[in-house]
């Protein structure tokens, strides 16, 4: 049954959205015409933002400059028991939702989807947001310049969470 409404669902959003604008005497292909004319427009000015983010992103990971960032906090963090796998995804997973799902797929290589590195990277995932990413794309589409509240905010949600996908599964509630 679920089987059949998903395979139906999207012909049948079409169809009602065509009959309810033909009830309501619209012309829906111009209508179409002109989201999709949008759409294009909102995607020029979004492209260059997006495209800065994914080339800062490989610079930062193929240069080098990853590992140098990221072992003062490994050592620190091993010591509490924090797998060092974890660190690289929690510090990535903010710039880059694609360099994170990499990781996690390496993680669940190495260790499995039920070792206590895979289910730290899943409630991680779940908990956590692509923020550089989302606040460059959409302030970026918008023309929004003062981020800074905004950014500060999703940073400390980003870490909380982190911080609670760490603590849930060492402590072994999962």
């Amino acid at each position: 049954m679920i089987e059949y409404i998903s395979i139906i669902a999207i012909p049948m959003l079409i169809l009602i959205i065509v009959l309810t604008g033909t009830i309501e005497k619209k012309d829906v292909l111009s209508l179409f015409a002109d989201g999709v004319i949008k759409g294009l427009q909102m995607m020029y000015k979004i492209f260059p933002h997006i495209l800065a983010i994914m080339i800062g992103v490989a610079l930062f990971k193929n240069t080098g400059a990853m590992t140098l960032v990221f072992k003062p906090f490994a050592f620190i963090l091993s010591k509490i028991g924090v797998p060092e796998e974890i660190l690289t995804l929690a510090l990535l997973r903010p710039i880059s939702g694609g360099a994170a799902n990499s990781i996690v797929m390496d993680i669940f290589k190495e260790f499995g989807p039920d070792s206590a590195q895979g289910k730290i990277a899943s409630i991680l995932m779940g908990g956590t947001e692509t923020t550089f990413y989302v606040i460059t794309v959409l302030f970026g589409a918008v023309g929004v310049k003062k981020i800074r509240g905004t950014l500060i905010a999703a940073l400390i949600a980003d870490a909380v969470a982190i911080s609670f996908s760490i603590y849930i599964v060492l402590a072994g509630f999962v």
